[in-house]
């Protein structure tokens, strides 16, 4: 969370107080974006079909989100969504493809 530097104008008293605010954030969204679209291209090469990827993505956020460790190693930063594809680029996750029958059970 970013927190505002305040910082008092050197005006006269009756003038109103300006207060001037850092321009930057301390988190640059943009590089975690790129972080997560190449871990994305890469879990992508294991994963080809981009449906099935997405579904054991979001499957394995909830599991994640309910309290199961990470497969892999983590640092503070990394959401869930990271973490998720960490772990598939890393083969620690595995789908099973279930077809349906032709008896119709």
């Amino acid at each position: 969370m970013l927190t505002p530097q305040l910082t008092p104008s050197t005006l006269p008293a009756r003038m109103p107080v300006i207060l001037q605010f850092p321009t930057e954030a301390t988190r640059s969204v943009r590089s975690l974006r790129h972080m997560t679209t190449q871990l994305l291209q890469e879990a992508a090469q294991v994963i080809p079909n981009q449906q099935l990827l997405i579904n054991v993505v979001s499957k394995r956020v909830r599991q994640l989100g309910l309290g199961h460790r990470p497969l892999v190693e983590t640092t503070p930063r990394m959401s869930l969504t990271d973490i998720a594809l960490k772990e598939i680029i890393a083969g620690k996750l595995a789908y099973e493809s279930l077809e349906s029958s032709s008896d119709g059970a």
